[in-house]
């Protein structure tokens, strides 16, 4: 049975994107735009690992990494930030947050997988206690954007010639 993958983000190209490097990496993505159904989705479709975006409308990532370490059905599940949020104080709020991991756009394929592999690998260890989570926004407000994306469709990518990283920008170093 392959590996369930949840990604969550709002960007349709980055979700497009994920869900091809998951499923030519060999796992299920499932995958949904819309951060307020993604603790209903995880307690549906049950995933192995979770990739969420840090910078959501409605719900950013760090509110639903808590309400994911809060909930019975996810706290022990494997969550990884997946994202072009810069800031000094990332480490300690992806830590506050509950978060494993965190892998910085422009994504690198191997990384990403390799932190996935890694921390299924690893006992569920969630890394801080987490305090009470405020109740999200309604589900029921309207959005133009799909709750959720399905895996047909997904193009077809040879992964002999895959670039390597993709998307994000990351300031210049030099």
């Amino acid at each position: 049975m392959k590996t369930r993958v949840l990604v969550v983000d709002d960007e349709l190209d980055t979700l497009n994107l994920l869900r091809t490097i998951l499923d030519i990496s060999g796992f299920a993505p499932i995958t949904t735009l819309n951060s307020v159904d993604a603790v209903g989705l995880a307690e549906i479709e049950k995933p192995d690992v979770v990739l969420l975006d840090i910078m959501m409308p409605n719900l950013d990532g760090f509110m639903l990494c808590k309400m994911l370490r809060a909930n019975d059905a996810t706290k022990k599940l494997p969550i990884i930030f997946v994202t072009a949020y810069e800031a000094l104080d990332l480490e300690d709020r992806r830590i506050e947050a509950g978060a494993n991991k965190v892998i910085n756009k422009p994504i690198d394929m191997d990384s990403l997988i390799l932190a996935i592999d890694t921390l299924l690998k690893e006992p569920a260890v969630v890394s801080t206690p987490v305090p009470a989570v405020p109740t999200p926004p309604s589900s029921d407000a309207p959005s133009d954007r799909s709750p959720a994306i399905t895996q047909e469709g997904t193009p077809a990518v040879n992964s002999a010639v895959r670039p390597r990283r993709f998307f994000g920008k990351r300031k210049d170093t030099n």
